[in-house]
């Protein structure tokens, strides 16, 4: 039970406006899943499904056992797309 608490506070503290932190394994991830959704038609236009954010986020926090929010990944993705256009 005590553990079950100091989770809760634990995932509490994190919402009070700590920044969501990116490991080096963790937006190759991202671009794998980017690649695959794509390849099965989820990418509809210049951006994705909706449903495509919370199925990355969702197994980004169970694989790196995070709290990965659906704006986590958009956000992230905006923070790629800028980074690729500088390098190209």
């Amino acid at each position: 039970m005590i553990f079950f608490v100091e989770m809760s506070a634990a995932k509490n503290e994190k919402c009070k406006g700590k920044h969501f932190t990116w490991s080096k394994p963790m937006p190759h991830m991202l671009l794998e899943i980017l690649v695959e959704e794509a390849l099965k038609g989820n990418k509809p236009s210049s951006t994705y499904k909706a449903e495509f954010f919370v199925k990355v986020a969702t197994e980004i926090s169970q694989k790196f056992n995070v709290q990965c929010e659906p704006k986590h990944m958009n956000n992230h993705l905006k923070t790629v797309k800028k980074e690729w256009g500088i390098i190209t």
